[in-house]
């Protein structure tokens, strides 16, 4: 009876440790020039996660964490307790905590198979409809040249055009030197990338983001609506955008 007793808390306490479970929550972003490493398969996180269970060197002990190094691969797990570990090349801080944000080349690469990891598994999963949702409709960044896409895309790609001049001189002359010389409208942040005051919009929060602007993205990529992202022409990577890049994608004319 003790035995039985002994087995059904061990039930119980698993089922709790298990409701209680912390979960990362992953994300996609493509930053444009301001991605490092030209945006190859990598991934960013809050620095709140570097050194601990959820994101350490590959070489950590248990219950002895070491901080991942930026350009060296980072064990990541996707859940507390040591479960749905991977790697990844760590590229530096990024978004909100309990977020780890990959590339579109992380998740090409990771979701050609199928992932032992459910939360990665699932995750492919959903780029993978969201990208089936703009099969039939026209890729203007694929075929700027095509009628229904002509004007938005020269509309697009001169803004692009435009703007890499700013960003190419904070670059240059580094981003302090360069607001120093500028009104607070026309200043920039994150390493040269984001508008520095404006307001990008409110989020789901009743809080505001900075917005991409148009010259940081790479050529061959033109910022999505509301500055949070370049789409590329990539539907795998496009798709689960949204809106972001939805005007990118109008469908395509009947008949």
């Amino acid at each position: 009876m003790r035995y039985l007793r002994h087995l059904i808390s061990v039930i119980l306490l698993a089922g709790v440790q298990s409701a209680f479970a912390a979960d990362v929550r992953l994300t996609i972003y493509d930053d444009g020039l301001s991605c490092p490493a030209n945006c190859d398969a990598h991934v960013v996180f809050h620095h709140t996660l570097n050194g601990t269970e959820f994101a350490h060197d590959p070489k950590s002990t248990q219950g002895s964490f070491t901080k991942c190094t930026p350009g060296v691969v980072c064990r990541l797990c996707l859940q507390s307790g040591g479960r749905q570990c991977l790697e990844a090349i760590y590229r530096g801080g990024g978004p909100s905590p309990m977020t780890f944000d990959f590339t579109p080349a992380f998740y090409s690469q990771a979701c050609e198979g199928n992932p032992s990891q459910p939360s990665l598994a699932a995750k492919c999963k959903a780029l993978k409809k969201a990208a089936a949702e703009l099969a039939g409709r026209t890729n203007c960044i694929a075929t700027p040249n095509v009628k229904e896409c002509a004007a938005l895309i020269e509309a697009a790609t001169n803004a692009r055009r435009a703007d890499r001049v700013n960003y190419d001189q904070c670059i240059k002359e580094g981003q302090a030197t360069y607001n120093a010389a500028r009104p607070k409208r026309e200043q920039r942040t994150l390493r040269c990338a984001y508008e520095r005051f404006g307001k990008g919009g409110p989020n789901s929060k009743g809080t505001t983001w900075k917005k991409l602007l148009p010259g940081a993205c790479r050529d061959g990529t033109l910022v999505g609506r509301d500055g949070l992202d370049c789409c590329s022409g990539n539907t795998f990577a496009d798709g689960p955008l949204g809106r972001e890049c939805a005007a990118f994608y109008p469908p395509a004319p009947s008949g």
